[in-house]
C-alpha cells in the first residue's frame, strides 16, 4: 500500500533550499503504485505533482495543494546490443550521474559530456538538458509514460516528445498528463568526440592528454563544472539559472567584434547563441550580493540561496538581471528553471 504523508517541507526536496509544504507526499517504486496515487489524489480533490531531484525547480513559500509522487522507478536494461551501439532501458527513478558513469565504464559514448549534472534519469527529457554539446535528445530513442487522462501506459518517440532547446512536451502539452517511468537510450561504441569547449580543450592541454577516452572527457567535465558550479549539498542553488539566449545572427556578430573574449555558438546562418553568463558578468552582476541570494562569483549564470531567501525574493532578483542585461544589450533572458507556484 502507498504510503502517504501530509504537511512535507518543500526545501528538503529542492537544491535551492527554498519552498513551503507539499499537501501530501509519497514515493514511487513501481508503476503500479501510481494508480493507487491516481485513486488518492481523486479522493482528497488533488492534482498530481512529479519530482525528480529537485535540482531544476523554485517553489512557491506556500503549501502546494498536491499529491507530490518523489519519481524512485529503478532499472537498467539492455535491450538490444550490437558492435556498433547498445540499446539500455533505464528507469526515472534513477540518479542521472550514476547512469553516465555506467555508460562511461562500459565504454558507451553519448551522455558522457552530461557528467555531473544533479537530477534523475526521468528529469532529463523534461527541459532536455545539455551540456558542452550534447543533448539528452540525441541518445534517447524513447520514452515509456504513463497517461494520466486516459489510465494507460504508452511509449512516446524521440519525434513526439517535440525536443528543442531546452524544451519538450513535458513542459507544455503533456504537462500534468504524462509521468515518465523509463527512458530508452542508444549509445555508441566509437571514438568520442572531444567537446568543442574553450574549458574542455584547455583542460586535457594542461593535462598533456591528445586523445582523451570516455573517462578522462568525464573526469574533465566533472573537475570543470566543479571549479564553475557551486555543490547544491553546501551551498543552495539550482545550477544555471538563465538560459544561452539565441539571437540574430547580426546582433551576435556585433557584440563579438566589440568583444574579443566573447565566444558565440553558431545554430544557422541567422541565429546564434550567445553565453547568458558572460552577459549577465559584463553586465557587472558577477558576484553581486542582493541580500538573500547572490550572483555566484565563479559562474554568473547561478544564483545563490545565502540561508532565508524566499520564493518572492527569487523572482525578484530574477526580473532585475534581467532588466539590467536587456538595458545593457538588448537582450532578454529567460529563466531556466521551473516556478511551481
Amino acid at each position: 500500500m502507498l504510503q502517504v504523508q501530509e504537511n512535507v517541507d518543500i526545501k528538503d526536496y529542492c537544491t535551492l533550499h527554498i519552498g513551503g509544504k507539499f499537501r501530501y507526499f509519497a514515493t514511487i517504486k513501481n508503476k503500479e503504485e501510481i494508480n493507487e496515487a491516481i485513486e488518492i489524489a481523486q479522493k482528497n480533490n488533488t492534482k498530481l505533482f512529479m519530482l525528480g531531484g529537485g535540482s531544476n525547480i523554485v517553489f512557491t513559500d506556500k503549501v502546494l495543494d498536491v499529491l507530490a509522487l518523489k519519481m524512485e522507478i529503478s532499472g537498467f536494461d539492455i535491450i538490444e546490443n550490437t558492435d556498433e551501439y547498445v540499446i539500455v532501458k533505464v528507469g526515472a527513478g534513477e540518479n542521472w550521474d550514476t547512469f553516465v558513469s555506467r555508460t562511461v565504464v562500459s565504454n558507451l559514448s553519448g551522455v558522457e559530456a552530461l557528467s555531473s549534472i544533479p537530477g534523475t534519469v526521468g528529469a532529463t527529457p523534461v527541459q532536455n538538458v545539455g551540456a558542452y554539446g550534447q543533448e539528452v535528445k540525441d541518445t534517447i530513442v524513447s520514452i515509456e509514460v504513463f497517461d494520466i487522462e486516459n489510465n494507460n501506459t504508452l511509449n512516446l518517440t524521440n519525434l513526439e516528445c517535440k525536443f528543442a532547446y531546452r524544451d519538450s512536451i513535458f513542459k507544455n502539452e503533456g504537462k500534468n498528463k504524462y509521468i515518465i517511468l523509463t527512458v530508452t537510450f542508444k549509445l555508441l561504441k566509437k571514438i568520442p568526440e572531444i567537446p568543442h569547449y574553450i574549458d574542455v580543450k584547455k583542460y586535457f592541454i594542461q593535462n598533456n592528454i591528445n586523445t582523451p577516452s570516455l573517462l578522462e572527457i568525464r573526469n574533465a567535465i566533472i573537475h570543470i563544472r566543479g571549479v564553475k558550479l557551486p555543490d547544491p549539498k553546501v551551498i543552495f542553488n539550482v545550477g544555471s539559472f538563465f538560459k544561452n539566449p539565441i539571437v540574430d545572427s547580426s546582433l551576435a556578430k556585433k557584440l563579438k567584434n566589440n568583444n574579443t573574449d566573447l565566444t558565440v555558438y553558431p545554430i544557422d546562418e541567422e541565429h546564434t547563441k550567445v553565453p547568458a553568463g558572460w552577459l549577465i558578468e559584463k553586465a557587472g552582476l558577477k558576484g553581486k550580493n542582493f541580500g538573500p541570494l547572490s550572483v555566484y562569483n565563479k559562474n554568473a549564470l547561478v544564483l545563490v540561496n545565502n540561508g532565508n531567501a524566499t520564493y518572492e525574493d527569487v523572482i525578484s532578483v530574477r526580473d532585475q538581471i534581467i532588466k539590467i542585461v536587456k538595458d545593457k544589450f538588448g537582450i532578454t533572458l529567460e529563466q531556466e528553471p521551473e516556478i511551481i507556484k
